[in-house]
Protein backbone atom coordinates (compact mmCIF):
# COMPACT_ATOMS: atom_id res chain seq x y z
CA UNK A 1 0.00 0.00 0.00
CA UNK A 2 1.01 3.54 -0.48
CA UNK A 3 0.86 5.80 1.90
CA UNK A 4 1.21 10.19 0.64
CA UNK A 5 2.50 11.88 3.83
CA UNK A 6 2.49 14.92 4.37
CA UNK A 7 6.11 16.77 3.73
CA UNK A 8 6.09 18.88 6.94
CA UNK A 9 5.24 16.19 9.27
CA UNK A 10 7.93 13.93 7.82
CA UNK A 11 9.96 17.39 8.35
CA UNK A 12 9.23 17.82 12.09
CA UNK A 13 9.13 13.88 12.75
CA UNK A 14 12.89 14.32 11.85
CA UNK A 15 13.51 17.43 13.61
CA UNK A 16 11.94 15.06 16.62
CA UNK A 17 9.02 17.68 17.26
CA UNK A 18 6.17 15.53 17.27
CA UNK A 19 4.16 13.98 19.79
CA UNK A 20 2.13 10.94 19.01
CA UNK A 21 -1.32 11.64 20.97
CA UNK A 22 -2.85 7.16 20.47
CA UNK A 23 -5.92 6.35 21.43
CA UNK A 24 -7.59 2.46 21.09
CA UNK A 25 -7.18 2.21 17.72
CA UNK A 26 -3.65 1.49 17.58
CA UNK A 27 -3.70 -1.46 20.39
CA UNK A 28 -7.36 -2.96 19.18
CA UNK A 29 -5.54 -4.93 16.33
CA UNK A 30 -3.19 -6.55 19.25
CA UNK A 31 -5.50 -6.80 22.32
CA UNK A 32 -8.99 -7.81 20.39
CA UNK A 33 -10.80 -6.09 23.34
CA UNK A 34 -12.57 -3.06 22.63
CA UNK A 35 -14.75 -0.48 24.85
CA UNK A 36 -17.96 -2.96 23.63
CA UNK A 37 -16.71 -6.32 24.75
CA UNK A 38 -15.55 -4.76 28.44
CA UNK A 39 -19.06 -3.26 28.59
CA UNK A 40 -20.53 -6.99 27.95
CA UNK A 41 -17.99 -8.37 30.28
CA UNK A 42 -18.73 -6.38 33.23
CA UNK A 43 -22.54 -5.70 32.42
CA UNK A 44 -22.74 -9.73 32.50
CA UNK A 45 -21.56 -9.65 36.37
CA UNK A 46 -23.98 -7.13 37.05
CA UNK A 47 -26.61 -8.61 35.83
CA UNK A 48 -25.94 -12.23 37.92
CA UNK A 49 -26.47 -9.79 41.10
CA UNK A 50 -29.61 -8.08 39.18
CA UNK A 51 -31.54 -9.86 36.77
CA UNK A 52 -33.29 -7.09 35.17
CA UNK A 53 -30.43 -5.09 34.31
CA UNK A 54 -29.81 -4.49 30.11
CA UNK A 55 -26.52 -3.78 29.42
CA UNK A 56 -27.54 -2.94 25.95
CA UNK A 57 -28.69 0.32 26.98
CA UNK A 58 -25.53 1.55 29.10
CA UNK A 59 -21.94 3.14 27.91
CA UNK A 60 -18.86 1.26 28.87
CA UNK A 61 -18.70 4.20 31.48
CA UNK A 62 -21.76 3.80 32.71
CA UNK A 63 -21.76 -0.32 33.32
CA UNK A 64 -18.18 0.75 35.19
CA UNK A 65 -20.54 3.22 37.37
CA UNK A 66 -23.04 0.42 38.02
CA UNK A 67 -20.38 -2.78 38.28
CA UNK A 68 -18.28 -0.47 41.27
CA UNK A 69 -21.94 0.62 42.97
CA UNK A 70 -22.77 -3.50 42.92
CA UNK A 71 -19.18 -4.80 43.60
CA UNK A 72 -16.95 -2.05 44.54
CA UNK A 73 -14.68 0.36 43.00
CA UNK A 74 -11.30 -1.50 43.95
CA UNK A 75 -13.46 -5.02 42.85
CA UNK A 76 -14.02 -2.44 39.57
CA UNK A 77 -10.19 -1.28 38.72
CA UNK A 78 -8.94 -4.82 39.51
CA UNK A 79 -11.79 -6.47 36.97
CA UNK A 80 -10.81 -4.01 34.79
CA UNK A 81 -7.12 -4.86 34.75
CA UNK A 82 -8.03 -8.74 34.38
CA UNK A 83 -10.07 -7.95 30.87
CA UNK A 84 -6.63 -6.21 29.60
CA UNK A 85 -4.04 -8.62 28.41
CA UNK A 86 -0.65 -7.73 29.65
CA UNK A 87 1.80 -9.88 28.08
CA UNK A 88 1.06 -9.60 24.54
CA UNK A 89 3.97 -8.20 21.91
CA UNK A 90 3.66 -4.70 20.48
CA UNK A 91 2.60 -4.23 16.87
CA UNK A 92 4.92 -2.92 14.31
CA UNK A 93 3.06 0.86 15.03
CA UNK A 94 3.91 0.65 18.41
CA UNK A 95 7.64 -0.42 17.85
CA UNK A 96 8.09 2.33 14.76
CA UNK A 97 6.30 5.06 17.43
CA UNK A 98 8.75 4.41 20.24
CA UNK A 99 11.78 4.74 17.42
CA UNK A 100 10.07 7.96 16.30
CA UNK A 101 9.02 10.10 19.05
CA UNK A 102 10.14 11.52 22.34
CA UNK A 103 6.43 11.96 23.45
CA UNK A 104 3.82 9.36 23.53
CA UNK A 105 0.63 10.95 24.55
CA UNK A 106 -2.03 7.91 24.95
CA UNK A 107 -5.44 7.15 26.93
CA UNK A 108 -5.10 3.34 26.39
CA UNK A 109 -4.31 1.75 29.44
CA UNK A 110 -2.12 -1.85 28.08
CA UNK A 111 1.59 -2.17 28.09
CA UNK A 112 2.25 -1.95 24.65
CA UNK A 113 4.00 1.29 24.42
CA UNK A 114 6.14 0.11 27.31
CA UNK A 115 6.83 -2.93 25.69
CA UNK A 116 7.95 -1.92 22.19
CA UNK A 117 10.05 1.07 24.26
CA UNK A 118 11.38 -1.54 26.29
CA UNK A 119 13.08 -3.25 23.19
CA UNK A 120 15.35 -0.18 22.06
CA UNK A 121 16.32 1.75 25.58
CA UNK A 122 16.35 0.90 29.17
CA UNK A 123 15.55 4.52 29.85
CA UNK A 124 11.54 4.68 29.93
CA UNK A 125 9.22 7.41 32.13
CA UNK A 126 5.89 6.27 32.26
CA UNK A 127 3.64 9.12 33.74
CA UNK A 128 0.22 7.96 34.74
CA UNK A 129 -0.53 9.97 37.70
CA UNK A 130 -0.89 13.18 39.41
CA UNK A 131 2.19 13.11 41.33
CA UNK A 132 5.12 12.33 38.54
CA UNK A 133 3.35 14.71 35.97
CA UNK A 134 6.15 16.95 36.13
CA UNK A 135 8.70 14.41 35.18
CA UNK A 136 8.65 14.88 31.50
CA UNK A 137 12.32 15.15 30.38
CA UNK A 138 13.95 15.51 27.04
CA UNK A 139 16.87 12.89 27.21
CA UNK A 140 14.33 9.86 27.88
CA UNK A 141 10.93 8.32 25.91
CA UNK A 142 7.98 9.46 28.12
CA UNK A 143 4.73 7.80 28.00
CA UNK A 144 1.92 9.61 29.40
CA UNK A 145 -0.95 7.52 30.02
CA UNK A 146 -3.75 10.15 30.72
CA UNK A 147 -6.44 7.42 31.75
CA UNK A 148 -3.89 5.17 33.61
CA UNK A 149 -2.13 2.14 33.63
CA UNK A 150 -3.37 -1.36 33.63
CA UNK A 151 -0.87 -2.54 36.02
CA UNK A 152 -1.30 0.53 38.34
CA UNK A 153 -5.31 -0.62 38.53
CA UNK A 154 -6.08 2.41 40.94
CA UNK A 155 -4.47 5.09 37.87
CA UNK A 156 -7.36 3.73 35.67
CA UNK A 157 -10.21 6.08 34.26
CA UNK A 158 -13.08 4.52 33.84
CA UNK A 159 -16.34 5.96 35.25
CA UNK A 160 -18.87 8.66 34.30
CA UNK A 161 -17.84 10.53 37.53
CA UNK A 162 -14.27 9.91 36.83
CA UNK A 163 -14.35 11.64 33.20
CA UNK A 164 -16.49 14.44 34.36
CA UNK A 165 -14.22 15.13 37.28
CA UNK A 166 -11.03 14.99 35.22
CA UNK A 167 -10.12 18.44 34.94
CA UNK A 168 -10.80 18.89 38.91
CA UNK A 169 -8.66 15.70 39.54
CA UNK A 170 -5.57 16.03 36.96
CA UNK A 171 -4.42 19.34 37.05
CA UNK A 172 -1.17 19.04 36.46
CA UNK A 173 -1.27 16.02 34.43
CA UNK A 174 -3.46 18.34 32.35
CA UNK A 175 -0.63 21.18 32.05
CA UNK A 176 1.70 18.41 31.09
CA UNK A 177 -0.75 17.34 28.44
CA UNK A 178 -1.18 20.98 26.96
CA UNK A 179 2.44 22.18 27.10
CA UNK A 180 3.09 19.12 24.94
CA UNK A 181 0.64 20.14 22.69
CA UNK A 182 0.88 23.92 22.50
CA UNK A 183 4.94 23.84 21.98
CA UNK A 184 4.81 21.01 19.15
CA UNK A 185 3.03 19.13 16.08
CA UNK A 186 0.11 16.62 17.03
CA UNK A 187 -0.02 13.24 15.26
CA UNK A 188 -3.15 11.76 16.87
CA UNK A 189 -3.45 8.11 15.99
CA UNK A 190 -6.56 5.56 16.82
CA UNK A 191 -7.67 8.46 18.71
CA UNK A 192 -11.76 9.50 18.49
CA UNK A 193 -10.73 13.05 19.74
CA UNK A 194 -14.28 12.52 22.47
CA UNK A 195 -12.67 12.97 25.57
CA UNK A 196 -14.06 16.51 26.27
CA UNK A 197 -10.81 17.53 28.37
CA UNK A 198 -8.70 16.51 25.34
CA UNK A 199 -11.41 18.61 23.67
CA UNK A 200 -11.31 21.77 25.62
CA UNK A 201 -7.47 21.74 25.87
CA UNK A 202 -7.17 21.92 22.09
CA UNK A 203 -9.77 24.60 21.23
CA UNK A 204 -8.19 26.65 24.09
CA UNK A 205 -4.73 26.11 22.36
CA UNK A 206 -6.13 27.40 18.80
CA UNK A 207 -8.08 30.23 20.62
CA UNK A 208 -4.71 31.80 21.91
CA UNK A 209 -2.39 30.93 19.78
CA UNK A 210 -4.71 32.01 16.97
CA UNK A 211 -3.13 31.78 13.01
CA UNK A 212 0.26 29.98 14.97
CA UNK A 213 -1.34 27.74 15.96
CA UNK A 214 1.04 24.59 15.15
CA UNK A 215 -0.71 21.79 12.29
CA UNK A 216 -2.43 18.62 13.71
CA UNK A 217 -3.12 15.35 11.59
CA UNK A 218 -4.93 12.62 12.79
CA UNK A 219 -4.56 8.84 11.05
CA UNK A 220 -7.58 6.98 10.84
CA UNK A 221 -8.89 3.61 9.24
CA UNK A 222 -10.26 4.42 5.68
CA UNK A 223 -13.67 3.31 7.13
CA UNK A 224 -14.02 6.16 9.36
CA UNK A 225 -12.27 9.06 6.58
CA UNK A 226 -15.91 9.62 5.11
CA UNK A 227 -15.97 13.45 3.70
CA UNK A 228 -18.29 14.73 6.90
CA UNK A 229 -14.99 13.46 9.56
CA UNK A 230 -12.83 15.20 6.85
CA UNK A 231 -14.53 18.45 7.67
CA UNK A 232 -14.69 18.13 11.24
CA UNK A 233 -11.64 18.03 11.61
CA UNK A 234 -10.52 20.47 9.73
CA UNK A 235 -12.48 22.62 11.17
CA UNK A 236 -10.36 21.62 14.23
CA UNK A 237 -7.21 22.32 12.19
CA UNK A 238 -6.84 18.67 11.62
CA UNK A 239 -5.95 16.94 8.74
CA UNK A 240 -7.00 13.78 8.46
CA UNK A 241 -4.68 10.99 6.99
CA UNK A 242 -6.94 7.73 5.73
CA UNK A 243 -4.64 5.22 6.96
CA UNK A 244 -4.20 2.55 9.46
CA UNK A 245 -1.90 2.70 11.88
CA UNK A 246 0.32 -0.03 10.79
CA UNK A 247 0.73 1.07 7.88
CA UNK A 248 1.75 4.95 8.35
CA UNK A 249 3.52 4.43 11.58
CA UNK A 250 6.46 2.25 9.34
CA UNK A 251 5.99 4.62 6.47
CA UNK A 252 6.93 7.59 8.38
CA UNK A 253 9.60 6.45 9.68
CA UNK A 254 11.11 5.06 6.32
CA UNK A 255 10.49 8.71 5.56
CA UNK A 256 11.78 10.64 8.56
CA UNK A 257 15.13 8.64 7.89
CA UNK A 258 15.76 9.14 4.74
CA UNK A 259 18.66 12.08 4.52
Amino acid sequence: MTVQIPYPLVRDTKHRDVVLFAGAGMSLPALRVSALSVRDALGAEVKKANPDYVIESRSVEETCDDYAVVFGRRELVDELARLIPQNLPPLPSHDAAARLFRYIITTNWDLLFEKAIDKISPHKNVIATELNAGAVGMDQHNLIKIHGTVDQPLTLVSTTEDYETYALNYPQLLKCVADLLWNHTVLFVGYSLRDEHVRHLLARIREQRGQWTRRAYAVVGSQFSDSVRVKVLDKRGIELLPYDADDFLPALEVEANKP
